[in-house]
């Protein structure tokens, strides 16, 4: 089920955001609320930045890799590209889409085209047989619900079938250019709007 669900069966659970977007660099970090360039780091070097500060309070990371005419953006135990503000600042005159999961596999799916949402529900549903209500969910998104424990894959099959970047693997292991962006709690303290 799904386009090129065997093309991710090597992830069952990731603590990230990962989202593809084709604005500039520049306005990505923008509104990521970037503070600082930390150098380059892989996605589990990025992970352990986050700790370094806890338990007094967490720092959150942002990672960009460029992908053709796509930015990349990871996240670390970061939900920044999930929120609908980030969403629509990221895609004008362009695309944005992103996924989230949290340490209960739990999060969003979003997309945006040109500054306005056109996709947001629960990742945990990748596919559902119809519309649920508070969901923006395309015709894509809507078919059988799929065998459990496959959401997580298919949501990158999603985002591969709506950008054209296929997620690879390898990325997590490879240095990336990093930055130490804003909370978002305190940044977008009403996020979910």
């Amino acid at each position: 089920m799904g386009p090129h669900l065997t093309d991710y069966g090597w992830i069952t659970w990731i603590d990230a955001t990962i989202a593809v977007s084709t604005s500039p660099a520049a306005l990505l970090l923008e509104a990521y609320g970037a503070e600082a360039a930390l150098g380059e780091h892989t996605f589990r070097e990025a992970s352990e930045l986050q700790l370094e500060t806890f338990p007094d309070h967490l720092t959150f990371h942002l990672q960009l890799r460029q992908v053709g005419d796509f930015t990349v953006l990871l996240e670390s135990n970061g939900w920044t590209g999930s929120i609908p503000e980030v969403a629509r600042r990221c895609s004008v005159g362009g695309h944005f889409f992103s996924v989230y999961w949290n340490q209960n596999t739990d999060g969003q799916l979003t997309e945006a085209k040109d500054g306005r949402i056109t996709a947001r529900f629960n990742s945990v549903t990748a596919y559902y047989p119809y519309e649920v209500q508070f969901d923006t969910r395309p015709a894509w998104a809507i078919g059988p619900r799929p065998e459990p424990g496959t959401d997580v894959p298919l949501c990158l099959a999603h985002l591969e079938a709506q950008t054209g970047v296929a997620f690879q693997q390898t990325w997590l292991d490879e240095q990336m250019p990093t930055y130490r962006i804003k909370d978002p709690a305190v940044a977008y303290p009403s996020p979910w709007v």
